[in-house]
């Protein structure tokens, strides 16, 4: 057997952590088979049917969010026209005419650094010296927070790429060479920690309610394990010791302004620094990197602090070959051994891929989206994270790191937007996958990495039930789909497949459906939601 066969067959054992099996089996429904969304003749239907069962008493993992980033590119865009940011706007918020992001990652800039050799990646601090603060920075970034607000994104998270630099070693916002485990001052944790409760404080209590944002969560040290020696771009690293520390006084702040923020650490810059120590950051810096969850989820210490969460990012664990599967379970088995602990993936983006052939060259159709949907499945399936966020929302770059491109580059280029089928591909999470909605259990054999996969989700209270296929291969699939709801009483009341794919206008393309009919058909080079309602029948 080959390796991808291999992995391709790992993949397809369902993975239970924690399940709560059903007292007992009752089918309410078969789904059915609506006209052709793709033309049989264009994507020929393979002979074989997938019978798969959702079982709603079959629990996972609660869903806390789906999210994007604005950094750093929307600080670019105080120059476009009302009208262009509104529309960029919408396609990422909106819940019907978007992807309704459920987390917007609000970059907290370090400082304009003329050292930094890109110009798209050094981002206004709101600080003048200690204490003191300009509020009218950032301004672009800000606009995108009040658009958000206003189109209802539930939660928010400022995070930081590098302190400012009148808190850093060198004075820059990014790191020089040499001994030190961290560009932070020492012992400047306790004002690190009060320059950052005084912007969450402001947002929390603005006078205007239109930028009152209450952020539920920040993040203040960003991919710790790397040297962040160059000068492209924002950044510091971090030991073990040092972020504790950081951690130990923000939450000590963040208590003493009763503010509710909760802190999320680490955004682990690969996976296997969450299971494993980082030899060459701990030799190079004479202090422990990496082994994130033994460190921190194993240390009594630390773990209330972050309210029992951790973070980690996907780069470098999307290979086909001995990445894809085997990092994800490597990650679970460690996370089993800390009992009621949180995994957050919480930056991604195409810079290696399935077959390392890097992230150079924009891509704007289901390739990418297809291979970042992969990604998504598996970091929700195998690992069972709570909550998974995207890298950036814009890219102005040849690079396969944005949701939404465009080619204006400076005052007077023409206000391109260009959605990604990426776009889509993620809000068949974050439109329909609500925050507090629970994974539950998808059985059936159509989960393979090279062809079909599918994961599930309830809301219990709305009586809703939705599933989301992630059709790889070049052919359209033949599905039967089966509920078990346990002792409810719910009955199937409607059913709307949305799709994206590469036909046009394939973007979420809703189809509703009769629900009494047994077949359903997932295009070919696509992902399908199935939404059902159900309802009681009295």
């Amino acid at each position: 057997m080959s390796k991808r066969s291999s992995l391709a067959s790992l993949a397809k054992r369902p993975f239970l952590p924690h399940a709560r099996l059903p007292a007992g089996i009752l089918i309410l429904a078969l789904l059915a088979q609506p006209q052709p969304l793709v033309p049989v003749a264009a994507q020929p239907l393979t002979d074989r049917i997938h019978h798969d069962r959702i079982f709603a008493d079959v629990e996972y993992q609660v869903i806390e969010n789906f999210g994007a980033s604005d950094c750093w590119r929307l600080q670019k865009l105080g120059a476009w026209s009302l009208p262009a940011r509104e529309r960029l706007a919408d396609l990422l918020f909106s819940p019907s005419n978007g992807i309704a992001l459920s987390c917007w990652r609000f970059n907290v800039g370090g400082g304009i650094n003329s050292q930094i050799t890109m110009p798209w990646r050094t981002v206004e601090t709101f600080e003048i010296s200690e204490g003191r603060y300009d509020w009218s920075r950032q301004s672009n970034e800000r606009w995108f927070l009040r658009a958000a607000k206003a189109r209802g994104v539930p939660q928010f998270l400022a995070f930081v790429v590098s302190p400012p630099g009148r808190l850093t070693r060198n004075g820059l916002t990014f790191t020089n060479a040499g001994p030190h485990t961290t560009n932070l001052k020492p012992g400047h944790e306790g004002q690190f920690a009060r320059y950052l409760a005084d912007i969450l404080e402001h947002f929390r209590t603005n006078p205007g309610e239109s930028e009152r944002i209450a952020f539920d969560y920040i993040s203040p040290v960003n991919e710790p394990q790397w040297g962040w020696e160059g000068h492209t771009q924002e950044g510091t690293r971090a030991s073990n010791d040092d972020i504790k520390r950081i951690v130990q006084a923000l939450v000590h702040e963040l208590k003493r302004r009763q503010l509710a923020t909760q802190v999320v650490v680490l955004e682990s810059g690969n996976l296997p620094d969450m299971w494993s120590p980082n030899a060459k950051a701990t030799a190079k810096y004479g202090s422990k990197f990496g082994d994130y969850l033994e460190e921190f989820a194993g240390d009594p210490a630390i773990g209330p602090a972050l309210a029992r969460r951790l973070s980690y990012h996907s780069y470098w664990s999307d290979r086909v070959t001995g990445q894809l599967i085997r990092h994800r379970q490597q990650l679970r088995r460690k996370l089993d051994r800390f009992p009621g602990w949180r995994l957050w993936q919480t930056e991604y983006c195409v810079m290696d891929g399935p077959e390392g052939k890097g992230g150079a060259g924009r891509d704007l159709t289901m390739t990418t989206g297809l291979d970042v949907a992969r990604v998504i499945h598996l970091d929700l399936t195998l690992v069972g994270v709570s909550a998974w966020q995207w890298w950036t929302a814009l890219s102005e770059a040849d690079y396969k790191d944005g949701l939404i491109y465009t080619d204006w580059q400076k005052p007077g280029d023409a206000e391109t937007i260009y959605p990604s089928k990426l776009l889509w591909v993620l809000g068949h999470y974050s439109r329909f996958v609500r925050p507090g909605m629970r994974r539950i259990q998808l059985a059936g054999a159509a989960h393979d990495i090279e062809g079909l996969m599918g994961s599930a989700y309830k809301d219990e209270e709305s009586r809703r039930i939705v599933a989301v296929y992630v059709n790889r291969s070049p052919h359209a699939q033949k599905l039967e789909l089966k509920f078990d709801v346990g002792r409810r009483s719910w009955t199937l009341d409607s059913m709307t497949l949305y799709v994206t794919s590469d036909r046009p206008g394939h973007d979420l393309k809703p189809y509703p459906i009769d629900p009494g009919i047994k077949l359903i058909e997932i295009p070919g080079r696509s992902t399908v939601t199935v939404v059902t309602d159900f309802r009681d029948p009295w």
